[in-house]
């Protein structure tokens, strides 16, 4: 009781001597009594909030998971990213549940996999009445801005106290002068949503751009000029959206908020090249996930268990100590603390409408892959953006020569297998499939159970009919595909993908 007494004592005084010189008389001491009760009561409910971390979360847009140093890509320059790293905790199998924009963006802040956002494809908003974290968090109390591209809906921004959208040149600034603002007296959750690495690519993004010469083509690209020309064209966005890291993280700690703030890195999909982006091999669907929870990661550690994004959100609340019901990801934060746990046994992602249709879905434990190609009689096509750059020109140049190996010319198949298997120990590729081969029977029947047993449980229905496609086959609108179709007229039948 003593301990009470005079911290009571202590307030009232407090109270008094900051209400008396403005003109408000604490008269009695059972007034000051009172008084320093209501504020104990005020102090005491603050006090879950006064001890709730901040977060920041860095999302790249359409970044491969192996484009950043300390992923191992030793032509690329990522100095604060890999130092980001060095002081937190990286993970090695860390998946998405779509390799689309938007519908992975509404999938990792819902907690839900796409299908049951309904926001599962590309461009769609996400409804009102799907609960986020950032709705969770502000309505704890914290203050939630968002930063960069937007690309949810309009409903999703009445959960928000702040959405400033901007390109990858500017996010740096506007994200820096978001923090400085952000009110002291709260928690913050800030959204850091770079443009970068998406096209169109410009020369002189970086002051030391990156040399063709340099790059790694990855397996299932040929090594052509124009395709290593774009690379380092798209390794310079990257490197700009690690300067921005680099410096969001240097302002962060001029605030003195570091200590109480946990970081968290990934991106939303694959890099926008072709058999990447839109695709549910590991080059569209792996993602490299960094956290930094200051007395918590260790440092320099890294988690090679495997780990699916649906699992982000509800392990950030859980965190905050904010509960939730509306999500089907788990709480993953022993991962965070302790490389060596492993709660996760399957991984599942899904393929939508993304310019073209798709339904197409997977599952990995890490180890094998099970793709089902449910639209097996249509090619295995890219992202708009894709059939517009150099490097599809790259692509059809190396097909005309007949210097395409049997993966790379798997793009311009008609058709696909209504299945795929793959052993990512021995292929991490992916250009060897597995599927007829007998030695593999017992592991291509399990995970055709698991596969359909996560369809069964999240109510995962093929659609009545197919959608339309948005575009024709060589990359251009069709007239249904509004605004796209009106814009490019607009542009001179040109299109422009910045506004994605």
């Amino acid at each position: 009781m003593a301990p009470k007494r005079c911290f009571g004592f202590t307030v009232a005084r407090m109270a008094r001597h900051w209400l008396e010189p403005r003109g408000w008389f604490v008269q009695t001491a059972r007034m000051r009594r009172r008084l320093a009760g209501i504020v104990c009561a005020l102090l005491v409910s603050c006090l879950p909030l006064m001890a709730a971390p901040n977060f920041i979360v860095f999302i790249a847009d359409d970044l491969g998971d192996g484009d950043l140093g300390c992923y191992g890509n030793r032509a690329i320059k990522t100095p604060n990213v890999d130092a980001l790293a060095g002081d937190g905790i990286r993970f090695t199998r860390a998946y998405l549940t779509i390799s689309s924009c938007s519908p992975s963006r509404c999938s990792i802040l819902t907690g839900r996999y796409p299908h049951n956002t309904s926001a599962e494809d590309l461009h769609q908003p996400l409804p009102a009445d799907q609960m986020t974290l950032a709705q969770y968090l502000k309505g704890s109390g914290y203050a939630s801005v968002c930063v960069g591209k937007w690309h949810l809906g309009e409903a999703e921004k009445a959960h928000w106290d702040k959405v400033v959208t901007c390109l990858g040149r500017d996010t740096e600034s506007n994200a820096i002068n978001e923090l400085r603002a952000l009110p002291v007296e709260k928690p913050f959750f800030l959204w850091v949503a770079s443009t970068d690495p998406h096209r169109p690519y410009q020369l002189d993004t970086i002051s030391k751009p990156h040399d063709p010469a340099d790059v790694i083509v990855p397996p299932y690209l040929p090594d052509h000029p124009k395709i290593r020309k774009e690379l380092a064209l798209y390794y310079d966005e990257v490197a700009r959206f690690d300067q921005c890291v680099g410096g969001v993280l240097k302002a962060l700690e001029k605030t003195g908020r570091d200590k109480d703030t946990v970081v968290v890195f990934l991106s939303d999909n694959g890099m926008p090249f072709p058999r990447a982006k839109t695709t549910l091999y590991d080059s569209g669907i792996r993602t490299p996930l960094i956290v930094r929870w200051p007395g918590k990661t260790p440092a320099g550690s890294i988690n090679s268990q495997l780990f699916s994004v649906v699992d982000l959100a509800p392990t950030l609340l859980s965190i905050a100590g904010v509960s939730q019901k509306s999500m089907q990801g788990i709480d993953a934060s022993a991962m965070f603390a302790d490389p060596a746990v492993s709660l996760r046994k399957q991984a599942f992602a899904e393929a939508n409408w993304h310019d073209f249709e798709k339904f197409t879905r997977a599952t990995t434990d890490g180890r094998f892959k099970l793709i089902r190609n449910y639209y097996w009689d249509r090619p295995l096509w890219n992202s708009v953006d894709s059939i517009n750059s150099i490097t599809w020109q790259g692509m059809i140049e190396s097909k005309k020569s007949g210097s395409l190996s049997p993966a790379q010319a798997f793009l311009f198949h008609p058709t696909r297998p209504f299945e795929e298997f793959y052993s990512l120990a021995d292929d991490p590729f992916e250009t060897k499939n597995l599927i007829t081969n007998p030695s593999y029977h017992d592991q291509i029947a399990r995970l055709r159970a698991v596969l359909d047993n996560w369809r069964v449980d999240t109510a995962d229905a093929m659609p009545e009919q197919r959608e339309k496609d948005g575009w024709t086959m060589d990359g251009n609108p069709l007239p249904h595909n509004q605004p796209w179709y009106d814009r490019w007229l607009k542009q001179g039948k040109k299109n422009q993908f910045e506004t994605y």
